[in-house]
């Protein structure tokens, strides 16, 4: 697909990507936290979206003190000064360069994340070359060897997840229809909701399309004039564009919670006009409100939990989904049983009981005593 950069060299280009402008950081090296604008992050937490970002090789990972090789200049996160917090600098993470198993884990895990970013090392990027095989060949045979892994994940075998491959730079071999700096780049979408051999070149496309992508599958608002100029690439999928139903899902924090503990539900919506007015029914007669809500259950049994949407449009649309909650009793807890007692009370019965025999035995043995010295007396 035609796709241009926003600046040269790397780190603008990064925050671009995130950011819908690079703020005048045209040079590598800058971090960290000092850029006070909205990104993308903003936009998906207010969503009720879930996010992780990945680097290769990283130290210091889910703290603020996060730290990949080339520090910000390939992972923007680090620039953002909204980003410098506890909550959200537990979403960096690291993962090892030469098999990515953090990140694979990620994508196989039970609730992955709606959005999942990785950084390679510059060993797989193409950019250095650090053997004999690396360097663009390098940069080839890290693709090959990992992409297969991504696409068989069952994040992308179960749900219509789609996996971005971006490169932050080119060349200007680029023809007028390219927007940004008009630097050539490689950019691919593959995956289950991706069309297959399609090529698409809208005017202007540019790494703010990789923003205006992003809100406009998820119904989010844009950061600035950037972005929301920049054709999206919805055409690459096959989906609407314009007029296109609501859809909702949501994921639960756990599919089998304990008596008395915390499940989170996470409503992913899109489609429709945002924003979205999202209502829930927890099976247990209660209800709750917003995109993402924190609910307790009372007694061990399966529920099933409704999500409601209504969007903004005129008229209103409106979408549905539902999922089975299995609840378990909690270990110890009041909600295991035995003959309709719990097992506190079974404790309680059985510790008398055992008093009881003690005290018996107990009475018992003075009695013996008493005798045998009475018969004594009377001999």
């Amino acid at each position: 697909m035609t796709w241009g950069t926003t600046s040269h060299p790397s780190e603008g280009n990064y925050i671009s990507l995130i950011g819908g402008d690079n703020f005048g950081h045209t040079s590598d090296g800058y971090c960290c936290y000092g850029i006070n604008a909205p990104n993308i992050v903003d936009r998906m937490e207010l969503a009720g979206l879930t996010w992780q970002a990945f680097a290769e090789d990283a130290s210091g990972l889910e703290t603020c003190s996060f730290n990949p090789p080339r520090g910000a200049d390939h992972f923007a996160f680090l620039t953002f000064a909204d980003m410098n917090t506890p909550a959200r600098c537990a979403n960096l993470l690291s993962t090892r360069s030469f098999s990515d198993t953090e990140f694979l884990n990620s994508l196989n895990s039970a609730n992955p994340a709606n959005f999942i970013w990785l950084t390679p090392n510059d060993c797989n990027n193409g950019h250095d070359q650090c053997s004999s095989s690396s360097g663009i060949a390098g940069g080839d045979s890290y693709l090959s060897a990992l992409v297969p892994h991504i696409l068989s994940s069952s994040e992308f075998t179960s749900t219509k997840a789609t996996l971005l491959i971006l490169y932050d730079e080119g060349y200007t071999q680029c023809s007028s229809n390219t927007g940004g700096t008009r630097e050539c780049l490689y950019a691919s979408f593959s995956g289950p909701a991706a069309k297959k051999g399609v090529q698409i070149s809208p005017s202007g496309a540019s790494h703010y399309s990789y923003l205006s992508t992003i809100e406009a599958a998820r119904g989010l608002s844009s950061l600035n004039s950037n972005d929301a100029g920049a054709p999206n690439m919805l055409g690459a999928f096959g989906a609407c564009t314009s007029n296109c139903p609501s859809s909702t899902t949501f994921t639960a924090s756990t599919s089998t919670p304990a008596v008395n503990g915390a499940v989170t539900f996470t409503a992913t919506t899109t489609g429709g006009t945002a924003p979205y007015t999202i209502t829930w029914s927890f099976g247990d007669g209660t209800t709750g409100t917003g995109a993402s809500v924190t609910h307790t259950y009372s007694s061990a049994r399966s529920f099933t939990v409704t999500e409601n949407v209504t969007d903004s449009s005129t008229p209103s649309q409106t979408a549905t989904s539902s999922k089975t909650i299995t609840v378990k009793t909690a270990s110890g807890g009041s909600g295991d049983t035995f003959l309709g007692l719990s097992n506190s009370v079974w404790l309680i019965i059985i510790g008398g009981l055992i008093g009881l025999v003690a005290s018996l035995t107990l009475l018992t043995v003075r009695a013996r005593a008493k005798l045998k010295h009475l018969k004594r007396a009377m001999n």
